[in-house]
């Protein structure tokens, strides 16, 4: 243990300028905020569990080791955001031999990842991609349901009526807070990397599910086929991300019965 401690300092000095760049992003963006949280749950889940931390040897800190020396060979040629990236595999690899005696475990570099200043990027990126897939197979579901809806970029066309599928509708934070939650288990429930690696799987399935179960649901709202109040149209959002975290979290416990034949790609 001492020596994990003692690399996890030198790590987290050796890194500096990764946290003075992630305290310069996180205070400059509202979303970026919630990677904060992601990070105070490593922190919680490293400190507070009831089992003892796991003692190391010479050789199972070889990989963060080699990962620090990656970091230093690497910095005067990566941007900030993939130094971030390297700086958070070699801390969660000592976390991971701590917590859970493996080099690395999924859910602990999972949630280290989602803490990094990604959300802004995301939408930026992802976000009309995201919101033209969703068009594109809510507009067929519409047709199923009577309505002669085409897709037109990341807009349902109803007899010339566009509904758009705007940003906040895009399903990022969704996905980033669906991710959240099936690491944050993953690590609660100890999951070995098969187990964890199929409930990301089954969460991010069950994301895109319900994003497009709210667009639908807002297409009725929007192009007035019911007459509701304004604040349904958050009052569905709401229902919609808490179908999918309920359904998140009974896919996991279910994952966590089921025997896997993990054993070769645990690490």
């Amino acid at each position: 243990m001492n020596r994990a401690v003692v690399i996890i300092a030198l790590q987290l000095l050796a890194f500096w300028p990764v946290w003075r760049w992630y305290t310069a992003r996180v205070t400059n963006s509202a979303d970026d905020m919630w990677s904060v949280l992601a990070l105070a749950t490593v922190v919680l889940l490293l400190l507070w569990r009831k089992e003892k931390l796991t003692n190391v040897t010479k050789t199972d800190l070889l990989l963060p080791t080699l990962l620090l020396i990656l970091y230093a060979i690497t910095y005067p040629f990566f941007p900030p955001l993939l130094r971030a990236v390297v700086a958070m595999t070699a801390l969660g690899s000592t976390i991971s031999l701590l917590r859970f005696g493996k080099p690395l475990h999924l859910g602990t570099l999972g949630l280290l990842y989602l803490s990094l200043p990604l959300i802004p990027t995301l939408q930026f990126y992802g976000g009309y991609p995201l919101r033209v897939f969703v068009a594109g197979v809510a507009a067929p579901l519409l047709r199923l349901g009577g309505f002669a809806v085409i897709q037109d970029g990341a807009c349902l066309n109803w007899d010339g009526q566009l509904i758009w599928i705007d940003a906040p509708c895009s399903g990022v934070r969704m996905l980033w807070v669906g991710l959240y939650l099936t690491c944050t288990l993953a690590c609660l429930y100890r999951l070995r990397f098969g187990k964890t690696l199929l409930a990301l799987a089954v969460a991010f399935c069950a994301i895109i599910l319900g994003n497009v179960f709210r667009s639908v649901a807002l297409f009725y709202l929007e192009a007035r086929v019911i007459e509701m109040p304004s604040w349904t149209h958050d009052f569905a959002g709401v229902l919609a991300f808490a179908i999918v975290s309920a359904g998140i979290v009974a896919a996991i416990h279910r994952i966590r019965k089921e025997k896997l034949c993990d054993a070769q790609l645990s690490t």
